[in-house]
């Protein structure tokens, strides 16, 4: 069998046009077509469908199901790589939105089968709960018996022994959270089940909480990564108690409008710490003004409800192999088919030719360097979708590894066209925000006292207009004009001694 390894040439397009004002946000331009062609028909003509009944963009519907399938593969399968070491069937997606854009909507079909697995797990969670306040009364009782008295050390030791293991408590039945603080996770993983998924339609309120406040964000990067990884956890509580939680796993999917992601984007200190490069992003266009009223075919119900029951079926295993005491899971190794390892390995290799000082990839090569373990975690969620416990035995295919590649090579593009597009810092805003204003207006010329007194409230102080102002004659959006002079703002002429003239791209409408 020929193994085809013709993978795409990154060209990261110019932003800069001599004689052109210096945009501070650069322009994204429009992504790429998502490469739904290169996924098994099941998985295919589900978000096919999602894409008919919710009319969203097919990157949204794709995150979504690639998402609810990484749950339930990180319960069961790791994945051995060409070079030996074995990682986690877990994904962390990142999907750019506004508001309106129905992520919420097409999250809940998605997620269905899993919601309604976590609603079977709370039915007798009460009678358990308190069966186990009783056990654990009467242990403590027993324990406090066996201390009293004039007993030797030998006697006391064995009247403890005879008390037996305290009783465990029940697992919370929680299989999803949306805004928990990274402390929160980490509890949860050990108090519920050992294996959860961070799902938000409001990703910035996680954003924006208290876990990636300045002096958190290092910790709640370092932690996120650590759960990529799939590395133990060490929890400490108290000053004297430590547990170390293995065999934990933890998919993400944050859903967040595009005015936190691209301040996300452009922070250097998680792209340096790695949590940008564990995650998998796509923003695409909003379909708003477009979705008129029409009837979902039937075929496209039925292709949701397919995909739903395939999941119901693949959940009911789940937590089959999970230590009833420490919640721990026993997975079973996934590896690569001869051609599929050979196929991996010249994407591999393709990758790293790329990401030299001058390579297309250079600018994202925190992410590329991490590109082929994803494409590798993609394929092997996909296969295990299509034949569940199967996989172990056959192993990942060369199909699974084409498709896992081609939605890797699909997030490096969205890498490459957003992350050098995010905020810089909030100078830069500002005179994003004014120059936005200004070109709203439609202004020849504007004045510094009439900025002041119209411009967006936050950039009206002295100081702030000062330097956004400051900033657009840098960047060649404003001239100055020597000695002031006359210009017409809504309908109004206005004469001032600080006035710009405006300088608009080519292309601007």
């Amino acid at each position: 069998m020929t193994v085809e390894a013709n993978f795409a040439d990154f060209d990261p397009p110019s932003t800069f046009v001599p004689g052109q004002p210096i945009e501070f946000r650069p322009s994204v331009g429009d992504p790429e077509d998502y490469p739904l062609h290169a996924l098994p028909p099941r998985l295919a003509e589900c978000i096919q469908g999602l894409v008919d009944i919710v009319q969203i963009p097919t990157s949204i519907a794709a995150q979504a199901v690639l998402g609810a399938c990484a749950i339930v593969a990180q319960t069961r399968i790791e994945i051995e790589m060409p070079t030996g070491e074995v990682i986690p069937s877990s994904l962390f997606l990142f999907t750019v939105a506004a508001s309106g854009d129905r992520k919420s909507s097409c999250d809940k079909r998605a997620l269905a089968p899993i919601y309604r697995r976590e609603k079977e797990m709370r039915e007798g969670f009460d009678a358990r709960q308190q069966q186990f306040s009783v056990e654990k009364a009467a242990h403590d009782a027993a324990v406090s018996a066996a201390k009293r008295g004039t007993k030797n050390r030998f006697q006391i030791q064995q009247a403890l022994e005879d008390c037996g293991s305290p009783p465990v408590p029940p697992a919370l039945p929680m299989l999803l959270v949306e805004e928990p603080t990274i402390e929160g996770i980490v509890k949860l993983l050990d108090e519920a089940y050992p294996s959860i998924g961070l799902f938000s339609d409001e990703g910035a309120q996680f954003l924006g909480g208290y876990s990636m406040q300045d002096e958190q964000q290092a910790k709640t990067g370092a932690m996120l990564s650590q759960l990529w990884d799939g590395k133990p956890i060490k929890r400490v509580r108290g000053t004297d108690v430590t547990k170390i939680l293995d065999g934990r796993r933890m998919s993400l999917h944050l859903m967040v409008q595009p005015g936190v992601a691209m301040k996300l984007f452009g922070n250097k200190a998680l792209r340096d710490q790695g949590m940008m490069s564990r995650m998998l992003i796509t923003f695409p266009k909003s379909l708003k003004g477009q979705r008129l009223w029409k009837e979902a075919s039937e075929k496209s119900r039925d292709d949701v409800a397919a995909y739903q029951s395939r999941l119901t079926s693949l959940l009911t295993g789940a937590f089959s192999r999970m230590d009833p005491e420490t919640r721990q899971l026993e997975f079973s190794t996934v590896t690569l088919q001869p051609d599929a390892r050979k196929l991996w390995i010249a994407f591999s290799d393709h990758l790293e030719k790329q990401q030299g000082p001058d390579g297309a990839l250079a600018e994202v090569s925190d992410l590329a360097s991490k590109m082929a373990q994803h494409a590798l975690r993609l394929a092997a969620v996909i296969s295990y979708f299509q034949g569940g416990e199967h996989v172990v035995r056959d192993g990942i295919s060369v199909d699974a590894m084409n498709a896992g590649i081609a939605l890797g090579q699909y997030y490096l593009s969205e890498a490459i066209r957003l992350f050098n597009a995010g905020s810089i810092d909030d100078d830069s805003d500002n005179a994003q925000a004014l120059v936005e204003f200004i070109r709203k207006e439609k202004l020849d010329r504007v004045g510094k006292r009439w900025l002041s007194r119209n411009c967006p409230k936050p950039i009206r102080a002295a100081i702030v207009l000062k330097r956004a102002l400051e900033l657009l004659v840098e960047q060649g959006h404003l001239v100055a004009i020597g000695g002031g002079g006359d210009f017409k703002a809504r309908g109004e002429k206005h004469s001032e001694r600080t006035v710009y003239t405006v300088i608009y791209p080519d292309d601007a409408p």
